[in-house]
């Protein structure tokens, strides 16, 4: 009886170290389920287990739309969290392009860590052939962006900040809403017409030199379905191993646009083109009003926050703010480019009693109550920027009165004694400090 205990042991302790296809370890599938297409987990890549040799990075839903084909080499290895991908691209399943993203709802969700962006002007991390669906960040602002067909994009600041070792979701629903979320927390909201249309490849990573980037893929998941905030935070919560912070800021900038800046309607910064910032730059951002001739300067544009409405747009000379009704009719692809809440202005800037250098900076009150400087720097406590609006406007230099104009002031005079009166008063001194020695000294005779 010893004898077969120990067996039974040895054997227990044998199969406990080596792999055995047979009493493999089950995955523990602790992600929403419901609509759940396909499921790829960096710690866990086969339906046994981990395999750090494995082309083939299995779908853990049971669907059976396994990533195969995966050319391990320098630039695609695992590691022990997932699947370190260097400037190259891996092709998803076909299926997820028929059964997912071309019907009229579903949510993609990305998690990645040790991101490196090293693409000269993008970051893409899920992409199809024609474009219709990306998913980026744009170097020039930071901006997580999701490009869906010819739907307005949803769009959010701080991308690498945001999206580095953090669940990022994206959800389409036609008719409906189009999402960004981190973690559950929705940043960016547009709205969707027409189905997303991708096409195949469909595929992650990139080696386009243009938008390529580094980074070990953690995770990935499809649905067919759109997930509300609550599973979107449910599902980061068990990627992240734990529970996650919600993501909040005082205003969240979609986009904006600086069209023209001019004055007295005789000189033009940019017209229409949105590139009136970077004429503005050409002329170190200052507009010469040093001959008086300037009193009204016009800045045209528009601006969008998430989540956001604007209250009342003016500027700022200073400390003070001047508002005015500054607001114009909005067309539609200003919606399109800056979000529902988008607003077009032409803020009118008077510059009557200004002198010497002013720094003019467009302003946009919201209906949160939260002023936002318009100047294209991004705050701690805000999630983007908009596109720089100031300027320097140098009015004449205050005009010092004439010479024979000015006013004169009354100074006391001290009425100073003349030499000969000093001398005899010095004169008068010497005697009585003498007469003073010689009292005190005939009293100490005493």
């Amino acid at each position: 009886m010893k004898k077969v205990l120990v067996f039974v042991t040895v054997a227990v302790l044998l199969l406990g170290l080596f792999a055995v296809p047979g009493f493999a370890a089950e995955y523990d599938n602790k992600y929403v389920k419901d609509g759940l297409v396909a499921l790829y987990d960096g710690t866990f890549n086969t339906r046994n287990g981990q395999d750090l040799s494995t082309d083939v990075w299995e779908d853990l839903s049971g669907n059976g739309l396994d990533i195969e084909g995966i050319e391990l080499g320098d630039n695609i290895y695992w590691e022990a969290d997932g699947l370190h991908v260097s400037a190259c691209k891996i092709i998803l399943p076909t299926e997820l392009v028929d059964d997912v993203i071309d019907t009229d709802e579903y949510t993609v969700e990305y998690f990645i860590k040790d991101l490196e962006v090293t693409g000269t002007s993008f970051a893409t991390f899920i992409n199809s052939t024609n474009d219709n669906f990306a998913l980026f960040i744009r170097n020039s602002d930071g901006n997580i962006e999701f490009k869906n067909a010819t739907n307005p994009r949803p769009k959010a600041g701080k991308g690498v900040e945001l999206v580095n070792g953090h669940t990022l979701a994206v959800t389409h629903k036609t008719g409906g809403d189009i999402c960004i979320a981190i973690d559950g927390s929705i940043l960016s909201t547009t709205k969707s017409s027409v189905e997303t249309n991708a096409n195949t490849p469909f595929f992650i990573g990139h080696d386009n030199a243009s938008k390529s980037y580094n980074a070990t893929i953690v995770g990935l998941r499809f649905y067919n379905r759109v997930l509300s905030a609550d599973e979107l935070k449910a599902n980061a919560e068990v990627a992240a191993g734990g529970a996650v912070e919600e993501i909040t800021y005082d205003y969240k900038v979609h986009s904006s646009s600086l069209d023209s800046v001019k004055f007295n309607d005789i000189l033009n910064f940019g017209e229409g083109d949105g590139n009136g910032s970077a004429k503005l730059d050409n002329h170190d951002r200052t507009i010469d009003g040093s001959d008086g001739s300037i009193s009204v300067i016009e800045v045209k544009g528009w601006v969008g926050f998430d989540g956001d409405q604007i209250d009342q747009l003016g500027y700022k000379v200073g400390d003070q703010v001047f508002y005015g009704d500054f607001k114009t009719n909005t067309e539609d692809a200003v919606l399109n480019a800056g979000g529902p809440d988008a607003t077009r202005f032409v803020i009118k800037v008077d510059t009557t009693g200004l002198t010497g250098s002013n720094l003019i900076v467009p302003v946009a009150k919201l209906a949160s109550g939260v002023v936002v400087n318009m100047d294209g720097v991004e705050l701690e406590t805000a999630l983007g920027k908009t596109v720089n609006m100031s300027f320097t406007y140098v009015g004449p230099e205050g005009t010092a009165p004439q010479t024979g104009e000015q006013p004169t002031t009354e100074v006391p005079q001290t009425e100073v004694p003349q030499t000969g009166d000093l001398s005899a008063v010095m004169i008068a001194l010497v005697l009585f400090l003498a007469i003073s020695a010689a009292v005190l000294l005939k009293k100490r005779a005493f």
